[in-house]
């Protein structure tokens, strides 16, 4: 094997690895599978024609944007209350 082609696959293993740990792309699902499940069930509920963005970790939980056709997108924050329950909080993006 080349050794360049060798230095792409490492390069492309790399990457992937990188991205399941972070959990960057298709790997944003697997690592939060069960914030990805919650959020879908608050979408289904509060915005059903609505997207939302790939999931991030924060200091205190979790937090994602909601976007919505021709409306202001939404920052939606997702913190736990210690008994297994997601406690929501919304605001809403405004232009400055």
């Amino acid at each position: 094997m080349k050794k360049k082609t060798l230095f792409w696959l490492a390069t492309a293993a790399a990457a992937g690895v990188y991205g399941a740990v972070t959990g960057k792309g298709p790997f944003n699902k697997m690592r939060f599978k069960e914030q990805h499940e919650r959020i879908s069930n608050y979408m289904e509920t509060h915005y059903p024609k609505a997207i939302y963005t790939p999931v991030r970790a924060t200091e205190n939980g979790y937090v994602t944007v909601i976007k919505r056709l021709g409306m202001p997108d939404i920052i939606l924050y997702i913190t736990g209350d210690g008994e297994g329950n997601y406690i929501f909080t919304e605001t809403v993006v405004t232009d400055a």
